[in-house]
C-alpha cells in the first residue's frame, strides 16, 4: 500500500476576471507522504495558501489532478469532496476561524459531530486533546474569552480530533507574538508526532521551515526545494 496520503500532478492555476488573465503557478508536482513534515515557503503573493487550498479540495485547478488516499479528489461532487475532507484532513488557519457561538469543547467536537458521531461520543476524545493542549480549564469558555494563543491552542484540537491523515496549516502562527507562536508550534509538532499523521505548513517564517523534516519554496511560479 502507498504511503503518499496527498498529492498534486502538474498543478496550475490562473484567475481571470474580465479580459485580465493572472497566472499563480504551472506545472507544480508535490506529494505528502504518511507522518511527514513539510514547510511551503514564498513571499507574499507567491501562491502559497493558494496551493494549500488546491491540496485541499477548496479551490479547482485550472490544470492538474490531486488525489487523496489515491482517490481523484476533483472527481466528487461538493458534497464528498467535503466529506472526505472532513474524515481524512485537518485544517489550522492563520485566524482560527472557530465558532464564536459555541465553546471550546463544542468547537473541537464539531467535525466529529458533522461525521455523524453522536454528542457522548464525541466529548470524551474532544476533552482529552482539549487537556493535551492545556485547555482543561477552558472547556465551557467561547473564543470571545480566551487570548490568542488559546484559541490557536484549541483550533490545534480540533484538526487534529478526527486523527486525520494530513493536517494542512496556512500561517498557523502568523498572528501570534513569538514565544506563543513557538509554543503553538511545539505543541504542534508533538501531537502530530503522537498521530503520526502528516502535517503540511505555508509559513513566511524561516525557523518554523528550518524544524520541518523538509521545505520548499514556491517562488515564481514554480516549487523548488528550499535552499539553506
Amino acid at each position: 500500500m502507498s504511503d503518499i496520503i496527498l498529492q498534486g500532478l502538474n498543478l496550475g492555476k490562473t484567475y481571470q476576471e474580465g479580459d485580465l488573465v493572472t497566472p499563480v503557478f504551472s506545472g507544480i508536482n508535490i506529494q505528502i507522504r504518511a507522518g511527514e513534515s513539510l514547510a511551503i515557503v514564498g513571499a507574499s503573493g507567491s501562491g502559497k495558501s493558494t496551493l494549500l487550498h488546491l491540496l485541499a479540495g477548496l479551490d479547482a485547478p485550472t490544470e492538474g489532478d490531486v488525489s487523496l488516499l489515491g482517490d481523484d479528489l476533483y472527481r466528487h461532487s461538493e458534497a464528498e469532496k467535503g466529506r472526505l475532507r472532513n474524515r481524512h484532513l485537518g485544517f489550522i488557519y492563520q485566524f482560527h476561524h472557530l465558532l464564536p457561538e459555541f465553546t471550546a469543547l463544542e468547537n473541537v467536537m464539531m467535525p466529529l459531530l458533522i461525521n455523524g458521531t453522536s454528542s457522548a461520543k464525541a466529548s470524551a476524545p474532544a476533552r482529552e486533546l482539549l487537556e493535551q493542549v492545556g485547555l482543561s480549564h477552558r472547556l465551557a469558555h467561547k473564543p470571545g474569552e480566551l487570548s490568542g494563543g488559546e484559541r490557536q491552542r484549541v483550533a490545534v484540537a480540533r484538526a487534529l480530533v478526527n486523527r486525520p491523515a494530513c493536517i494542512l496549516a496556512d500561517e498557523p502562527t502568523g498572528n501570534l507574538d513569538e514565544k506563543t507562536a513557538e509554543s503553538v508550534f511545539n505543541l504542534l509538532l508533538d501531537l502530530k508526532q503522537q498521530q503520526q499523521t502528516a502535517l503540511v505548513i505555508v509559513t513566511h517564517d524561516h525557523r518554523i521551515a528550518d524544524r520541518c523534516g523538509r521545505s520548499l519554496e514556491l517562488f515564481r511560479g514554480q516549487l523548488r526545494e528550499r535552499a539553506g
